[in-house]
C-alpha cells in the first residue's frame, strides 16, 4: 500500500472515530424527529459495501459462462472491481436504506455504534418505514420541506473556489468553477469536482433562508412560526421544514405548485401589470401575495439591468432610462414611468415576469416536490465538513456563523497533509482564524481546521 493510500485509510478511520466520540459524549445533541417510529433512516458509512453477483450469460458465440464470483465485502476506498476475481460486475454502495428505530435510545445507540459519516431521515410518515419497496411502507404524509443550497445559487464566489480535474487517465487537466462539457485538453466528458464553501456561499443561502420564510411560509401563507423548523445543514445551506398537519397529505403536483408559487413561475403579469388613466401600473405594495411583491421585484431587476444577459428588445431601453424607472417605481404608489422612453406595456409586462423570476425564493425543487425525501438529522454530524446539522429559529438565525457556531470537534491540534492538486486549497475560517491557502504542506491545525480539511477530501492524515 502506497503511503498516500495509506493516508486515506487512516484518515477515514480516524475521522470515524471522532465522530464516535461526539456521539458517545453528546447523546442529547441529537434531536430526534416526530413520529420516528414511523421515518425511514438513510444511514450513509464511511466504507464501501461491495458485492460481486455471479451470474451465467452467454457470450457471442452462444457457448454459457460464469461471471462473477458471489462474494462480497468491505472497503475503505473506491471498488471499482471484485477484489476477489477482478470482475468488472460489481455493486458497490456507502448507502444503508430502509432503516428504522423505534425511540431516541436505538437511535443513538447505532450512532454510537457505526458513527457514520452522515445520517438523514424522511420527511415522509410510513406505517411500515423499513420495507424495503416504496409501495409496501405505506406513506400515510410527509412534511413540506425546502433545501436552500449555495450549490444552486450560481453565486461568482464558486467560480474563485469550486474546482475540477478531468478523469481521464493519461490528461488529469484542472480549472475553477463548473466544469466544462468536454475536458479543452483532451475532449473527455468525465470529471472529478470540488465542492467548497465560503462565507460568502452560506451569507447568500442565509439570506434566501430569510427570504422564504418572512415573504412566502410567513406572509403569503399565513404558517404558524411554532410550527416551522429552521436549520442549517452542516455544509452549503439551510433546511426549512413545515410541520403542519395540513399540508402532510399534499402530494408531488401540490408541492410542486408551492414550488412554482415560491419561485415566481408562470404568473400572469398581464392582469397585474396595467394600463390606467394613460399610465402604466404595477399594484401597490399592499397588496397580498405575488401582487405586492411586483414592485421590488421589478426593482431589484432594473437595479442589476447592466448584468443582465438577456437580449430582449426591451433591455436596451432599460438600460437607458434606469433612473427614471426606477424613481417611478420607487413612489408610493408606484407607477411605471413615462420617462424611461420606448417600454411600452407589453414590455412592461415581460419585464415584470422576468423580475418575479429572478426575485422568488431560490430552492432545490426536487426536495419540495419529492415525497419520500430524506433529509438530514438534526443534531447530527456532516461526513462534509465535520460540521453539527445545526437547529435555528427566526430569531437566531441573523447573528448565526456556520464557521463558528457549527463547529462541533475542537479539542486540540492535528497534524494534517494537503494534498498536492492543482488550483490548490483555498483560504478558508474556522473560528476567529482564517487558514491557507495550501499547496501541499504538512501543517499542524487545531482540530475544528484539519476535521474540516480532511472531511473535504483535501487532506490526510500526516
Amino acid at each position: 500500500m502506497s503511503n498516500q493510500n495509506q493516508g486515506f485509510t487512516s484518515t477515514i478511520l480516524k475521522l470515524r472515530f471522532m465522530f464516535h466520540e461526539y456521539y458517545k459524549s453528546n447523546p442529547d445533541s441529537v434531536e430526534v424527529p416526530e413520529k420516528v417510529h414511523n421515518r425511514e433512516f438513510g444511514v450513509q458509512s464511511w466504507e464501501w459495501n461491495w458485492f460481486c453477483p455471479k451470474r451465467k450469460v452467454r457470450d457471442e458465440s452462444g457457448r454459457e459462462t460464469t461471471t462473477g464470483c458471489g462474494q462480497s465485502g468491505t472497503s475503505l476506498s473506491s471498488v471499482k472491481s471484485c477484489p476477489n476475481c477482478g470482475s468488472d460486475d460489481i455493486q458497490a454502495t456507502t448507502w444503508r436504506r430502509h432503516v428504522g428505530y423505534l425511540n431516541h435510545d436505538e437511535l443513538i445507540h447505532d450512532l454510537v455504534s457505526v458513527a457514520p459519516h452522515s445520517i438523514y431521515h424522511s420527511a415522509a410518515f410510513y406505517r411500515i418505514p423499513v420495507a424495503r419497496n416504496m409501495s409496501e411502507k405505506e406513506w400515510f404524509g410527509a412534511e413540506l420541506v425546502f433545501d436552500i443550497d449555495a450549490d444552486h445559487l450560481d453565486l461568482p464566489c464558486a467560480k474563485e473556489h469550486d474546482a475540477w480535474r478531468c478523469n481521464t487517465e493519461t490528461c488529469h487537466e484542472t480549472g475553477t468553477g463548473t466544469h466544462p462539457e468536454s475536458c479543452p485538453s483532451c475532449g473527455g466528458k468525465s470529471f472529478g469536482t470540488r465542492k467548497w464553501v465560503c462565507e460568502k456561499c452560506l451569507l447568500e443561502a442565509k439570506k434566501h433562508t430569510v427570504k422564504l420564510y418572512d415573504e412566502f411560509i410567513i406572509n403569503d401563507f399565513g404558517f404558524d412560526p411554532e410550527s416551522i423548523q429552521l436549520n442549517y445543514s452542516g455544509h452549503r445551506g439551510y433546511h426549512l421544514r413545515v410541520q403542519d398537519p395540513r399540508v402532510y397529505k399534499l402530494d408531488s403536483n401540490g408541492r410542486i405548485q408551492i414550488v412554482h408559487y415560491i419561485m415566481g413561475l408562470g404568473l400572469n403579469t398581464e392582469k397585474v401589470i396595467v394600463n390606467q388613466g394613460g399610465v402604466n401600473r404595477v399594484p401597490d405594495r399592499v397588496f397580498p401575495g405575488w401582487a405586492g411583491k411586483l414592485a421590488n421585484a421589478i426593482i431589484e431587476f432594473v437595479r442589476n439591468i447592466d448584468s443582465y444577459s438577456g437580449t430582449e428588445r426591451w433591455v436596451r431601453p432599460l438600460r437607458k432610462g434606469k433612473a427614471s424607472a426606477l424613481e417611478g417605481l420607487l413612489r408610493n404608489p408606484p407607477i411605471l414611468s413615462k420617462e424611461a422612453k420606448d417600454i411600452g406595456l407589453k414590455s412592461w409586462q415581460e419585464i415584470a415576469e422576468k423580475a418575479a423570476e429572478f426575485y422568488g425564493g431560490e430552492i432545490d425543487r426536487p426536495v419540495t416536490h419529492d415525497i419520500h425525501r430524506v433529509i438530514r438529522l438534526i443534531g447530527s454530524l456532516n461526513g462534509k465538513t465535520g460540521f453539527s446539522v445545526s437547529k435555528l429559529t427566526r430569531d437566531t438565525i441573523d447573528d448565526f456563523d456556520p464557521f463558528h457556531d457549527a463547529v462541533a470537534l475542537n479539542n486540540g491540534q492535528m497534524k494534517v497533509k494537503f494534498l498536492r492538486r492543482s488550483p490548490g486549497v483555498p483560504r478558508f475560517r474556522i473560528g476567529d482564524e482564517t487558514y491557507g491557502p495550501f499547496h501541499g504542506e504538512s501543517v499542524e491545525l487545531p482540530t475544528a481546521a484539519a476535521v474540516f480539511a480532511l472531511c473535504k477530501g483535501v487532506a490526510i492524515i500526516e
